[in-house]
């Protein structure tokens, strides 16, 4: 026995300890437990059942846990015995500061039958408005995009006995940006807290934005620009809707500080989707340095609609002699040709363009003078020197076409040109990827220029009877032609006489630079002393097609009286048809706009879609962000991103809508479809909703966010 090994006290206490626990791991192993049965955890229950309150059930069943359960020992109510539910708390309001993401948790309390009120079993959240932000469904936190503001109904549901007993709550998101500027003294916020003077003569007057100005949710932030400031005096810059709030503190700094500031996108891009039915509301407030005293200021407004402008605008640069391009939601010029072919005289000018209803393709007027034209895709790097064109372009004798102002037909296969404007200014046809002319039946009419063809090719408006080229005519009159078939046309109607309005302000019997709606029902044109944009004098009416019910659009004319070349973008967004033009009417101030020189420039007015017959459907304008204020900006075409779409040759993917070039079945690369597993982003190219990522939609090729 001495040389048996033996066993210590701790080793036999182990043993025991282990068989004790035997039975436990036997039931640990055992089969799951169904609905109704009690369990530590959800992998004690049975496939599809979840551990709530120690007992099996169907997650988002509402808590019905009567079907399969032993009711003598569950004291918890059964869905029969649910009367109502209630959502804790039943408002909430949060502020979001500078983007930030704040949450607010919700709690579920059922009331029974006998009006007792216990816990909310497995309830079930949703919300109504995601723009504002979202809600878990299962935990019910409720978080915040920071993004946009406003209020938003939560809603929670649990099983009842004949279906989903439900309540409501609200939750307000409120939006506060603040930026400072450098230079602030320490106590600048204490300085704006006193009380407010009223005096005009120093009071920081508002001259940009223009008051109830109407502009798209994806316009680039606006340049507020105000009257009156000195060196030392502070501004306060407020911007405001009912859940929205963005405050600038800015200080003059008696050098290059402009009167001025350029809104914060973040805090733009929040204004102008949140409470999308309010205005908003811009106001500069003074602390005026000289006499320490706070000036009050004047509010304005600014309405967003719920309108997005996908596209591109292409205005002629005086000055540069060049088109420039503006895309949406940006503020960047970008020349795209800034070599145009040498016309016969050496010079290197091309002006008079239009764009193609797709926005692929540009025609242009070469030289001063010369009226050579050519065709340009806006798909391909025209930086080079010379930019390619899509026709072999000839400078010598036999030249190219020849024309003055052009306009494409909807599908792109012709243009409508004006030619021979010396002599019998006749209108002309070609087809563009040709540049030849095109025989048409049915009789064109002389003595004509603008040439618009409607967006639904039935019929092309144009500057009838007048008296000089283009550029320079002061009596005309608006002529419809109607296109009868392919390559035909019926007989022309003057639907408005230019001296008809003779006694209107300005006075003048020149019509001039008719341009259609997107649905082919009214035209808008300019009338006034003559066409010269620099020098004459000039505003802007709208008629419906046949020449019945003229308005005068005061909203967006005012009573300046400058004011040419309307043309209508191809948006019908947001229950408007948006109109450019150009006018010599200031823009801001004299630092930062163009206030005292008289020049040019481009703005863009919001027409309603449905306005009664007789009533001016104008809004008034916006000034189109971008431009160069030191410079003179006409002849703006708004047209939609150029693409290519799918099945159309290509060699990049940036050329197609769908976005991705790839080779087909006989290997040639055309464009496609973005591949499944990538969606197209914000910007990207498109050409369907189901290239966009989620939340956002494919409007004119381009994925962007749907209006709020």
């Amino acid at each position: 026995m001495e040389g048996m090994n033996r066993t210590s006290p701790l080793s036999f206490l182990l043993a025991l300890l282990s068989l004790l626990t035997l039975p436990a791991l036997g039931a640990c192993s055992s089969d799951p437990v169904g609905p109704g049965e009690t369990c530590g955890s959800s992998a004690d229950c049975a496939s599809g059942q979840s551990c709530i309150d120690g007992m099996c059930a169907t997650p988002g069943d509402g808590g019905d846990l009567d079907s399969g359960r032993d009711t003598s020992t569950d004291t918890r109510p059964s869905t029969a015995e649910i009367v109502s539910i209630a959502i804790e708390p039943p408002t909430a309001s949060l502020v979001s500061t500078n983007g930030s993401t704040p949450t607010q948790s919700y709690t579920v309390t059922a009331t029974l039958a006998d009006g007792s009120t216990v816990p909310a079993v497995a309830p079930r959240f949703t919300i109504d408005a995601v723009t504002v932000g979202n809600v878990d469904g299962g935990s019910g936190t409720f978080t915040a995009n920071g993004v946009i503001g406003g209020t938003a109904t939560i809603t929670a549901a649990v099983t009842g006995a004949t279906g989903d007993v439900t309540a409501t709550a609200t939750v307000d998101v409120s939006l506060e940006h603040t930026l400072t500027g450098p230079g602030l003294p320490a106590d600048y916020e204490a300085r704006f807290m006193g009380a407010e003077t009223t005096d005009d003569a120093r009071r920081a007057t508002l001259v940009y934005p223009l008051d109830g100005a109407v502009m798209p949710q994806n316009v680039y932030p606006a340049d507020v620009q105000w009257l009156n400031g000195a060196a030392g005096d502070l501004f306060r810059v407020t911007l405001t809707k009912p859940s929205v709030t963005v405050t600038a503190f800015l200080i003059h700094d008696g050098a290059t500080f402009q009167n001025d500031w350029l809104v914060d996108e973040a805090g733009w891009r929040s204004l102008a989707q949140t409470n999308p039915t309010d205005d908003a509301t811009v106001i500069v407030t003074r602390w005026e340095a000289a006499s320490s005293e706070l000036i009050a200021g004047t509010p304005r407004s600014v309405n967003f609609a719920r309108a997005a402008l996908t596209g591109s605008v292409y205005y002629w640069d005086i000055a540069a002699g060049r088109v420039v391009r503006i895309d949406d939601g940006t503020a960047t010029r970008n020349e795209i040709m800034p070599t145009p072919p040498v016309a016969v005289r050496g010079s290197r000018c091309v002006g008079c363009h239009t764009v193609s209803t797709s926005g692929r393709y540009m025609a242009g007027r070469l030289g001063g003078g010369e009226n050579i034209g050519a065709i340009f895709d806006l798909t391909e790097d025209l930086t080079g020197d010379p930019p390619p064109t899509v026709y072999p372009l000839s400078i010598t004798a036999p030249n190219s076409q020849h024309w003055w102002f052009s306009s494409w037909s909807p599908d792109d296969s012709r243009m409508v040109i004006s030619t021979d404007e010396g002599a019998s200014r006749a209108l002309r046809f070609m087809d563009p990827f040709a540049g030849t002319e095109v025989a048409m039946t049915g009789a064109l009419p002389a003595g004509a220029s603008h040439p618009a063809w409607a967006p639904d090719n039935s019929a092309i408006a144009y500057a009838a009877n007048v008296n000089n080229w283009g550029g320079a005519f002061t009596d005309a009159d608006i002529g419809v032609l109607p296109i009868t078939g392919p390559d035909a046309v019926g007989p022309t109607a003057i639907v408005h006489d230019g001296a008809s309005l003779a006694g209107s302000s300005p006075s003048g019997t020149a019509d001039s630079y008719p341009t259609w709606t997107p649905d082919s029902q009214r035209i808008a044109f300019s009338h006034g002393t003559g066409t010269r944009s620099e020098d004459q004098n000039a505003a802007l009416y709208i008629m419906g097609r046949d020449g019945t019910n003229v308005v005068r659009l005061d909203n967006a004319s005012g009573t300046g009286n400058t004011d040419f070349q309307p043309r209508f973008s191809p948006f019908d967004s947001g229950g408007y048809f948006w109109l450019s033009y150009l006018s010599r009417r200031d823009y801001g101030n004299g630092q930062a706009g163009t206030r005292g020189d008289g020049f040019q420039q481009i703005w863009v007015t919001a027409v309603s879609n449905s306005a009664a017959a007789g009533v001016d459907p104008s809004s008034t304008p916006y000034w189109l962000p971008g431009q160069a204020t030191t410079s003179r900006n006409i002849s703006a075409y708004w047209a939609p991103r150029a693409c290519r779409p799918d099945g159309e040759s290509c060699s990049v993917g940036s050329e197609c809508c769908g976005g991705d070039c790839r080779p087909d079945s006989t290997g040639a690369l055309v464009c496609a479809p973005p591949p499944p597993d990538r969606c197209r982003v914000r910007n990207e190219t498109c050409s369907t909703d189901e290239d966009c990522c989620e939340g956002l939609m494919c409007f004119a090729n381009v994925c962007v966010e749907p209006p709020a």
